[in-house]
Parts: C-alpha cells; structure tokens; sequence
C-alpha cells in the first residue's frame, strides 16, 4: 500500500479514494472507502487504454463476467461504470496473502489444510460454472487467504462457457504449469480445465512446487500435455488420489467439479471459513490486524495486499506482504532439530497428523508429545496412552481439532489439539483399538467384535455414541469413510454402506454367495475414485461401484497368474497387488485385468515390502534390502540400487527425491536415475516420514529432523 500521488484521482463514483494498492496492465486499483464506510478496491482503466473501444468491449465483457459470479469463496463486485471517461470497477477489499505468497515464505500446508482449502475452492469453482463461466486461469497467485477464509480472483481471462475464448494469436490462456493441456494446445476449455488447475493448485499448496516443476514456457506447456505430473511430497493417500484424478490429461476423465467439492469436504476436519482450516501460526499472521489509512490522511499499512493485475477481483499488492510472510512463517535456514524426550528413550512415533509431530516415550512415562515440525518444540504432552508396539503401533488421528490416540491399555482418548487438554476417554470394550477407529465427517467410527454392534460412531467432540449398525457378523477389518457413506465387511463376506449422518444401510453385498466356506475378509476396504476394493484372506480382490454395492469385477491368483489378495496401493487407472513369491501385479481399475507383472530375482521376498510408493510415473518399492524403480505404466525397471544395509520401511518421497532409512544412514536418491544424492549418517533410523520439505525419524532415543533438499 503506498501513498496518493499527485496525479491520483480522491473521488470515483461515490467513492472516496485513500491510497494505492498496486498497477497493471489494465490500469491502476486504488484502496476506498464507501459512503457508509465500507472498505473497497477500486479499479480505474489507465487513460491511454479508454479510448480502445476494442479494449472497452473486454472491459466491459469482464465486469459481466464477475457480476454474474457469486459465492462465498470468490470476490464480490460492488459497482462498476463500463461507460465512464476512465472505466473502473469496485470489488470487495480483501485483506490477506496469497497461497503463492504464504507457500513461498512458509513451507507447504500440511494435507488437512490443503483438504479444507480445495473445498473452498471447489466451491468456488461450482459457483463460476454455475454461472455460465470458465476462470481459466486458476493459479496460487489467484487464490487469497483471508481472515474470512480462502478466495478465488482475477476473473481476466474468463469467458463464458458458451461464448468463444479470449486469446491472443500462438499464445494460450492461462499459466503454464496450472493450465490444462486442452488450453495448451489451443483446444477448446471448459470446466474440465478448471479442475485440471485446481489439482495443479493443490499440489503447490501440498508440496512447494507444481506438478510440471519450473522452467521457461515451452518446457512447462510440454510436460503439462505429455508427461505425467510430480506429486511427490504428498504425504495423505486420500489426497494424493484425488489431485491425481483433477491431474488426468483426458478432461472426460477427470472428475466433475461437484464430485471433488464432495470429496474434498469429507476429508477436511474443519470447514474452510474463517482460518481454523490453518495451522496456527499462519492463522493468527492472516487475523492480525490490519491498519487502513485515515479517511483524510493516506497512510502506508504494516501488511501487503494482494494484487491480481490482469483480472478484476484482484485486490492485492505483491510485494512487502510477502517479505513479513517470508521473516514470520519460514523455518530456519537449515531446517533441522533434533528432540530428547525427557525420559530419554522413545517407543513409537513420529506420526505426522494435523500439522503436529508425535513421539511417545518410554513404557513407565507412557507419554504422548505433539512436537512443531518446524522447531522441534514439544506443544504440549499427555499421560496414559498405549505403549506400541511392533504388533500394536502408536495409532494418531489429528483433525485440526482434536487428536484421537489409543490411551492406557484398555481405553481410546481424545485430546484438545491446540492445548493437548483430554476432551474424553472411552473405554475399548466400546471403542475398539484394533480394528483401528476411523475418522470423517466430524465422527469417529469403530468396527467391533460384538456383531450386534459391529459398527459404531461417536461424536468426534463429545465422545457421544450417535448410531450402532449390526452387522450380522463380527468385523476384523477397519472401516472406510468417502464423503457421506462409510463402508465396513463383516468377517465372513458381508460389505455394507452406511449412511454417516442416520446409521442407516444404503446398501449391502455378499462377496461370494455361492462359497461354501466363509469368506473371510481381514483386511480395511478402501475407496478410488467411485470403486470399493476389498480384499479377502484367499486372496482375491473384489471391485465394487461405491455408489450401488454393484461388483464390476474380482482377481484372484488363477486370474493374474499369481498375485491376489488385498489391493496394496492404487495409481490412476492401476491397482497393485502381491504374491508370496516375490512378484508385483498391476490390474487395470476399470476391469481388472492384468496390465503387467514384475517378478523379483531374488529369494528373500516379503509382500509387504514390496507395497509400491508411487511418483512422477515411477513405482518404488523394496526387496531383499534393493530399491527398485519401475515404470509405473508398463512394469519396466528403470534402475536398481543394491547394498542398501537393512532396509525395512518404505521409501518416502519429498523435495524431488526418494528417501529411506536403513540401519546406518538415511539415503536420499535421485529419482531418475537412483544416483545417491546424499547419505546422512543415522544408526538404527526408524519411521522416516516427511513433511514439507523435511525429513523426521528417531533411533529410540532422539527424533532428528533435516532438509529433504538433497
């Protein structure tokens, strides 16, 4: 914000002008005030633009374009005067950063953050198409953060859905690395394209970077039309899979806009208004007051705004905003700690959840501590929770809210997220451990033994018991929430949907009635896109429609010449899955047929090994202490790295590079060619996981955290 000048206008319209926000290529926005005292942004053509009747037309054309916009994620248009000598435009004024400003300065947002935030947009989004119109050019620097919540802007280049495309001759629309490739090769765009950007968003906001990476135009529209998007840094599956559907390069494959608002809100803990969405630094940086100038006296605020040049909701100034985002929110330049409990010894964690970084310590203190990831400082700490173990791991669930733990021996707890206060405790015979407890929708869901009660949900704050459904059966296997329904299989081949919000069954299926034996499923169901996988102990997979119980189709090991059993990751359009002599299998999700198989040399095979951690179109995983990269598309082996000392966790992927632990190092390879990029001496590193841009493991008596930056 910067001081009238001389030649500046005080008044337009009815609108008292106070002081300058920013500049562009369309002309000038000023900061304002109404005449009942409300704060606007007004935009003023440049003169030498006014007299381009040409130019008036597109003017005019975007003042429609954002009238006919409306919604609680986008910036409202107040007044305009198309007509005028200098045409201007009046927008609500909205205080805040941009997600480019607040990425670049502080780090990526963690995955529940980044979930809530999608919703908003999504919505956003479903409001512009309802309108008749196609942003086009949704990138960080288009979406506000904002103490009401986030906001979509800049409607410059939008068009309506039904009306040809605004363009200038050989140059395409949009941003290159967030437009889709049907706007890089000059096809036509609709609201397909749109969710092509926001999953390009959302992985900036996610991991740091865009999909395509960076580099000069023609590198970044090649990638984006040819190569498959880089997501590594993406640490929630459920996340994960979504931006990868929005990032499919067939727009009639992606998924509609309604259908990613839906999913997106059933993963958020918390709703994206107002800033309980954000971690809580960045939260109370974006509520801190801001100082506007005196109606009589232009000033110069503490805080930068936001300034979308080219498009008329842009209201902001880039600049000396993002220098205090960059001085308040970013870690310290080497990123690296390292935490001693207090008892000295650690027996489980870290798990990364809701922003926090949890360890427990030793079996007498029995203590769970939440530390910031970005310092290392311990948040806060609790008493009487489950020791894990390798049989029982510590199992964490942080919502933004609340923190769910298996607490004491016989007990499941739930902790004020902020402060680590116990909201309440339930005892296991009614909420069990194992199965592990699910969480959507503000419920928690527990499958029990007791088949009168084989699914339960508690209210997430009060620990209340809303709705019981009976399963016939005992359940084995953890539950699964996707928007609305959560599903759950009865031990002996039962699967049901129910409804989240009543406990009523919306449908039910019998995996094989024609069995003679039971069929036993012992392994969690999961949900991809609009499929329901579940697995069963004879090893067959069976794919269900999510929406009716309907099955589309079952492998087994007679069906892919070995490998079956529970679906170990899905990718796009594959699922993989195992055998028990070393071979990895992908089906196809829509039919499951089998696409390729790779089968392992050596003799030393375990299936669990052998789960494939997806990246940049490559499948990583592990046998017989060896990395290997397969192409994720056709089972090729791309590299092999030998030698690697005793390796027994997956790999993990972040900052551009694959990581794992081992029993002397933490090794961080070049995803490409499997070049060791460095090697950070660590003996006994256990449970590596990044978050961010940052590495965490412990050795049973230290958590270390360090750059993933090679």
């Amino acid at each position: 914000m910067e001081p009238l000048r001389p030649a500046d206008p005080r008044h337009v319209g009815g609108y008292q002008v106070l002081a300058r926000l920013g500049s562009g290529g369309m002309g000038q926005v000023f900061l304002g005030r109404s005449a009942g005292g409300r704060s606007v942004a007004i935009k003023v053509v440049n003169s030498a633009l006014a007299g381009d009747a040409d130019f008036r037309s597109r003017f005019a054309r975007e003042v429609a374009t954002a009238r006919a916009v409306s919604g609680a994620f986008t910036a409202p248009v107040i007044d305009a005067d198309t007509e005028a000598p200098s045409p201007w435009l009046v927008t609500a004024y909205l205080p805040g950063y941009s997600l480019q400003q607040v990425v670049e300065g502080g780090g990526p947002l963690p995955a529940w953050s980044v979930s809530a935030l999608g919703a908003g947009l999504a919505e956003a989004l479903t409001s512009i198409h309802r309108a008749g119109v196609v942003h086009r050019d949704l990138k960080p620097s288009n979406v506000l953060l904002t103490p009401d919540g986030p906001r979509v802007i800049d409607f410059g280049i939008a068009r309506a859905a039904e009306g040809g495309t605004v363009t200038r001759t050989g140059t395409p629309v949009g941003s290159p690395g967030y437009l889709s490739p049907e706007q890089a090769t000059g096809a036509e765009s609709g609201p397909a394209g749109d969710v092509f950007s926001l999953g390009a968003v959302l992985t900036f906001a996610a991991t740091g970077h865009g999909p395509f990476g960076h580099g000069a135009m023609h590198e970044l529209l090649y990638r984006v039309v040819h190569q498959p998007p880089w997501l590594a840094g993406i640490g929630d599956p459920d996340l994960g899979e979504l931006i990868t559907a929005c990032l499919n390069k067939d727009p009639a494959r992606r998924p509609p806009v309604d259908e990613v608002l839906r999913r997106l809100a059933a993963q958020a803990p918390v709703a994206p208004y107002g800033v309980a969405w954000l971690p809580p630094p960045l939260a109370a940086h974006i509520t801190a007051p801001i100082p506007l100038p005196a109606p009589t006296r232009p000033g110069v605020g503490r805080r930068g705004i936001l300034f979308g040049a080219a498009g008329v909701a842009g209201v902001a100034l880039l600049g000396g905003g993002g220098l205090l985002v960059r001085d308040r929110l970013n870690r310290p330049e080497e990123g690296t700690w390292t935490f001693v409990p207090k008892s000295g010894e650690l027996t489980g964690g870290p798990a990364l959840s809701g922003g926090l970084l949890f360890v427990t310590e030793d079996y007498d203190a029995k203590g769970l501590v939440a530390l910031d990831p970005r310092t290392g400082k311990p948040r806060w700490s609790t008493v009487d929770v489950q020791m894990p173990t390798a049989a029982d791991p510590l199992h964490v669930i942080a919502t933004g809210r609340v923190v769910y733990t298996n607490g004491g021996f016989k007990s499941f707890k739930a902790i004020n997220q902020a402060t680590g206060a116990s909201l309440w405790t339930v005892p296991a015979d009614l909420i069990t451990i194992d199965p592990v407890p699910v969480v959507g929708g503000g419920l928690l869901f527990s499958a029990g033994t007791q088949s009168e009660e084989g699914l339960c949900a508690y209210d997430g704050l009060t620990g209340q018991r809303r709705w019981a459904f009976n399963t016939g059966r005992s359940v084995q296997a953890a539950p699964c929430v996707a928007g609305t329904t959560v599903y759950v299989a009865s031990s002996e081949g039962t699967v049901f949907a129910v409804d989240t919000a009543t406990g009523q069954a919306r449908w039910r299926h019998e995996l094989d009635p024609s069995s003679s034996f039971p069929v036993q499923v012992d392994s969690p169901p999961f949900v991809s896109g609009d499929t329901l996988f579940v697995g069963t102990q004879d090893k067959t997979l069976y794919a269900l429609d999510a929406a009716s119980g309907r099955r589309r189709w079952k492998s087994s090991a007679d069906t892919t010449g070995g490998g079956g059993g529970p679906a170990l990751a899905v990718s796009g359009d594959l699922v993989f899955l195992t055998d028990d002599v070393g071979g990895l299998y992908a089906l196809g999700t829509s039919d499951g047929k089998l696409r390729w198989k790779h089968v392992f040399s050596s003799k030393d095979h375990h299936a669990a090994s052998l789960i494939p951690v997806i990246g940049g179109g490559t499948a990583f995983c592990f046998n017989d202490d060896v990395l290997y990269a397969l192409d994720r598309a056709t089972g090729a082996l791309r590299w092999q790295v030998g030698d690697l000392d005793t390796v027994y966790e997956l790999p993990v992927l972040a900052a551009g590079a694959v990581h794992f632990a081992s029993l002397s190092a933490v090794v961080s390879l070049d995803p490409g060619t499997g070049r060791v990029l460095r090697r950070r001496p660590a003996e006994l590193a256990h449970d590596l996981v990044a978050s961010r841009d940052t590495l965490y493991w412990h050795d049973q008596t230290k958590v270390y955290a360090a750059r993933a930056k090679a």
